[in-house]
């Protein structure tokens, strides 16, 4: 049996769950004082809770990749065995949408202001998106040994053009039922691992990238 939070705990997790809404609706320059306002306490009390305004941001970027990993990583857990490593990365992509968009309200934060975040910041969080982001190389690296994923396809590059096309959901998707962010999901695996042509065969246009420079890895 879990233990009891004490009533301090309590009040630091409203304030996380306010600034995580707040940050999720307005982005990055949300103010304190609406997250005090949805936490329903007066802004001065936040700093009991929280040294500064970025010590509160940052335990909601951190908190927004767990809670998206973590609902990844379960979804994948549940196929069975026989599951092939594309059927593993399209379960990702499906989960990691709905945690956007639907299911977390950190995950939501986490991808609406991470572009938005100021050098320091960005820098501190930069450890947590480079473990999830191994998470996600090594699902797609299963794929692309398994023949599924193009062998021509850089894998750094089609990680990152990923996550940010489900990133991206959470400033302008508005669906508001389940019924629309499971359309939403499935379309951004079709998208995103079968384009938008109506034949799974390749373009026969250039495939001389392996000679050309490779974007930076971050």
């Amino acid at each position: 049996m879990p233990a009891r939070q004490t009533k301090s705990e309590r009040t630091r997790q409203r304030v996380l769950d306010a600034a995580a809404e707040v940050l999720a609706e307005r982005g990055y320059e949300a103010r304190l004082s609406d997250i005090a306002a949805r936490a329903g306490m007066q802004a001065g009390s936040l700093y009991y809770h929280f040294a500064s305004r970025d010590e509160l941001v940052g335990e909601i970027l951190r908190l927004g990749i767990e809670n998206s990993w973590d609902l990844v990583a379960a979804a994948v857990a549940r196929l069975p065995r026989s599951s092939s490593p594309l059927d593993r990365l399209a379960t990702a992509i499906r989960a990691h949408t709905r945690s956007i968009v639907g299911f977390s309200s950190y995950a939501s934060a986490q991808a609406r202001i991470v572009s938005q975040l100021p050098s320091d910041l960005a820098r501190a969080h930069r450890k947590d998106m480079r473990a999830y982001g191994a998470y996600w190389h090594d699902l797609f690296e299963a794929a692309q040994q398994a023949g599924e994923v193009d062998g021509e396809v850089d894998l750094f590059v089609a990680r990152m053009l990923s996550f940010g096309a489900m990133n991206w959901t959470s400033e302008w998707f508005r669906g508001t039922d389940k019924a629309a962010v499971e359309h939403l999901a499935d379309q951004a695996v079709r998208l995103l691992l079968y384009g938008v042509t109506s034949s799974p065969a390749l373009h026969s246009g250039s495939t001389g990238s392996s000679s050309r420079s490779r974007p930076e890895r971050d």
